[in-house]
């Protein structure tokens, strides 16, 4: 009776945050300094200011939130898993750092990407550099042909470490508009979100959708241990190669995006499995469409609360993840009391 209603909870709750992302993308496409109604979106004249608005600048936008945060929440979620910590994230494995360190070059020294604009060599550069640094930690931890999770995670956090100081030496030499611009894509922000954007690099946003049936069961016999794992026939080493190679593609495309949206990879996960348990058959979708509908409503108080101007998201994901950060790390604590 206990597992029936525990399956029926998880089940339960997938339905509740496929509803509020849904919900959440109609609802958050009316933000805005110019109001916007849904009927006039949709039945208004052809051409007129309304449509224009909803369909070129607020609906794309609303959507690659929703894909961003569905996805770092995702990627957090398999970081927790290839870890077997609910309070680790992405970025532990030096993703993140990667990505930004590539977009720092991009953004100081310049790209000249033939048949792009300045803007997407930054992007394209960003992406690269996550993929990059994710292939080079995997390297650098795997001893003997296996790989240690201790040693990745040491390993990322050197990885860390050497591209924030890159960082640091870039901010040093770039001029006054460069150092700003350095500023906004590390405080993280959707403003130059459009449909082009979703068309180029929206595709890898929908990973998530695609691999978790296949990741699920593996995923569920890897929490009970790596040698339990093999003993049940998973290939733990082809299994972890795998997700970091998603995990590096997830949030490589997400930084390169959007800049650096913090803590939306570790709370959403570590909450989600807080109501539903480890199951990850549930936790990665609910992971995904929590994250997204929570981004994106995030990203609508951001462009509305000072309009015209906005606040980059990745402050306000900081500012409410710490706290939440915290809370975790408190009510973990008075479990192991």
């Amino acid at each position: 009776m206990e597992i029936s209603q525990i399956g029926r909870r998880r089940v339960y709750f997938l339905s509740f945050t496929i509803v509020l992302s849904v919900v959440t993308i109609l609802f958050v496409s009316n933000w805005g300094a110019f109001t916007v109604s849904l009927t006039d979106a949709f039945f208004g004249e052809k051409g007129s200011l309304a449509k224009e608005v909803f369909w070129n600048l607020r609906f794309p936008r609303v959507i690659l939130a929703t894909l961003l945060g569905g996805t770092l929440a995702w990627s957090g979620a398999l970081a927790q898993g290839l870890f077997r910590n609910p309070i680790v994230d992405p970025g532990l494995v030096g993703i993140t750092a990667g990505s930004a360190f590539f977009a720092s070059v991009g953004i100081v020294l310049g790209t000249n990407i033939p048949d792009f604009p300045p803007v997407w060599g930054v992007i394209i550069l960003s992406f690269i550099g996550g993929i990059t640094t994710g292939f080079l930690v995997y390297l650098l931890a795997r001893v003997h042909g296996k790989t240690e999770i201790n040693t990745l995670l040491l390993t990322g956090i050197a990885i860390n470490a050497l591209c924030f100081a890159g960082i640091g030496i870039l901010s040093y030499i770039a001029n006054d508009a460069q150092l700003r611009n350095l500023s906004l894509w590390n405080m993280g922000s959707l403003g130059g979100a459009s449909w082009t954007t979703l068309l180029r690099l929206g595709p890898i946003l929908l990973i998530p959708l695609i691999a978790s049936p296949f990741l699920a069961g593996p995923m569920n016999v890897f929490a009970l241990g790596e040698r339990e794992a093999m003993h049940l026939g998973i290939s733990v080493e082809v299994l972890k190669s795998v997700l970091v190679l998603l995990i590096g593609v997830s949030v490589g495309a997400c930084v390169s995006l959007s800049g650096n949206i913090s803590f939306v990879g570790l709370a959403i996960p570590h909450i989600v499995r807080l109501i539903i348990g480890q199951d990850y058959k549930y936790l990665l979708y609910s992971s995904f469409f929590l994250g997204g509908a929570l981004l994106t409503i995030g990203d609508g108080f951001c462009r509305t609360v000072i309009a015209p101007a906005e606040i980059p998201v990745g402050i306000i994901t900081a500012f409410i993840g710490a706290p939440v950060f915290l809370f975790l790390l408190n009510q973990r604590k008075r479990r192991l009391a």
